[in-house]
């Protein structure tokens, strides 16, 4: 019993400790244990002064207090006439590189700044708060900070708080002071490079079995009329090359067809008013954006639907929807209320609820899901296993 009080006591002054310390350094200076010695030092000669009336000894202790004094006057002040500029940060996608850019100026005319450290306190899907430090910054110069990292997670990033901390000249004190400096990092999910989709494919065919029936006769005969000639890009299927062109250019062409594909609409749907896995979640959000991008170059119209962002179309603005939707996000009436259009859809879903209901010629794609309650069109991913390979073979 005595024992989770005395922890529970201990673990109550160490916070109060760490908040006085901050508040110390924030708003005057917070002394390093070297500060520590040095002010004991001086009480002890400034005691020692006082019982025996020597006057070296006060001398002593007057320097040591001036030379405290000193420094922790130098060291707020070393923070002062900073000017901190972030650049924009350009969207990234899931595994792909992200750069942020910082610029930290001296704006006094005559001081030099010393021995700054750069704390930028950042989400931990982003690694966390982030160090740097800055040996000398003469009057007037600019140091420029690149902070490259690997991006692990979708999302919409934002933050505005950095600190500045120095413990200049002697290392006696420590003062740091706060900027706020805005910065919005957008990482997309990643968008996989599919070859083929059997299931945009085949979606919508019982809405129109005739035109379903002459699209998977345009694809199996390899035929259609070519509407222009473009250079290959990263899956594009490999039955689309011109290889007389590519022949003749020394490069990969890519026959664009005008088949019964074109006009045909389909809407990709993320059912974000279920309750989700987070990694089941973020596996349908890159699921939905490379399906997206597949039917995009397949020529089909195709758009984005969830509760969180309504209808939306167009690479950019489907990336950066598919980036700011929450898994378990709290709704407004309005959006609970909304319904996706009446078009085939594929439902990106952990449950097979809505299925009996959508619209003719929808599919469902499936997280994890074992039981079957209805008989309607559905495929089912498994979480541990390769998505784009799935995603290329299911039928």
């Amino acid at each position: 019993m005595l024992l989770p009080l005395l922890r529970l006591i201990l673990q109550r002054l160490r916070r109060l400790q760490h908040r006085l310390n901050q508040r110390l350094e924030t708003h005057w200076v917070r002394p390093a244990y070297s500060g520590w010695v040095v002010l004991v030092i001086s009480l002890a000669y400034l005691g020692a002064a006082t019982n025996t009336m020597v006057g070296w000894l006060y001398a002593i202790s007057g320097l040591t207090f001036a030379l405290l004094g000193l420094t922790g006057w130098q060291s707020r002040r070393m923070l002062r006439d900073l000017e901190i500029e972030r650049s924009t940060i350009v969207p990234v996608s899931v595994g792909e590189t992200l750069e942020i850019h910082l610029r930290v100026r001296n704006t006094h005319p005559k001081q030099i700044k010393a021995l700054l450290q750069i704390v930028d306190e950042r989400e931990p899907a982003l690694g966390g708060d982030d160090c740097h430090a800055i040996d000398t910054l003469t009057p007037g110069a600019d140091y420029h900070w690149v902070d490259r990292r690997i991006a692990q997670r979708r999302g919409v990033h934002v933050w505005d708080r950095l600190w500045v901390r120095t413990g200049a000249p002697l290392g006696l004190f420590w003062a740091r002071s706060l900027h706020r400096v805005p910065a919005k990092a957008v990482v997309y999910p990643q968008v996989l490079p599919l070859s083929r989709c059997p299931i945009i494919d085949r979606l919508g065919d019982a809405h129109n079995p005739v035109a379903a029936t002459h699209d998977r006769q345009a694809i199996d005969a390899q035929d259609g009329v070519t509407r222009t000639l473009r250079a290959y890009r990263s899956g594009d299927p490999m039955r689309l090359i011109h290889w007389k062109s590519s022949a003749r250019l020394g490069e990969l062409r890519v026959r664009e067809l005008e088949t019964q594909n074109s006009g045909r609409k389909v809407t990709i749907v993320i059912d974000d008013r279920a309750t989700w896995q987070p990694d089941h979640f973020e596996q349908a959000a890159c699921a939905a954006a490379s399906i997206y991008f597949y039917a995009s170059r397949a020529q089909l119209d195709v758009r984005f639907w969830s509760a969180q962002t309504g209808l939306v179309q167009g690479h950019r603005i489907v990336l950066e929807a598919l980036a700011a939707i929450d898994p378990n996000p709290i709704l407004d009436a309005r959006q609970r209320d909304t319904t996706p259009p009446d078009t085939p859809l594929l439902w990106l879903s952990n449950h097979d609820a809505h299925l009996p209901s959508l619209p003719l010629g929808s599919i469902g794609l499936l997280w994890d899901y074992p039981p079957v309650s209805n008989d309607a069109p559905r495929v089912n991913l498994e979480a541990d296993r390769d998505l784009r390979l799935q995603l290329q073979t299911a039928r």
